[in-house]
């Protein structure tokens, strides 16, 4: 997964690899980040199906050059996520 941000004359691109998203869902998933969300925002969070949205990154990763998100502002900020 690559995400380029571009803004004026300065261009980003970062490359993200995919072990680096399932392991940020597993950590994200943890009970320890469960203990440190509000209890109002926490239902929230209990319908997440983690397991499946992992498995769904595993399918996404099939297709390459998919562009997931493409934003261009008016003052010429481009942000554009590519799998």
């Amino acid at each position: 997964m690559r995400v380029y941000v571009k803004s004026g004359k300065v261009r980003f691109i970062i490359p993200i690899p995919f072990i680096f998203l399932k392991l940020g869902i597993s950590i994200f998933s943890s009970s320890f980040v469960k203990t440190h969300i509000p209890q109002k925002d926490r239902k929230y969070f209990d319908m997440i199906d983690f397991k499946e949205f992992s498995k769904c990154l595993g399918i996404l990763k099939q297709y390459k050059r998919l562009r997931i998100v493409e934003v261009r502002a008016k003052e010429g900020t481009v942000v554009v996520i590519t799998i």
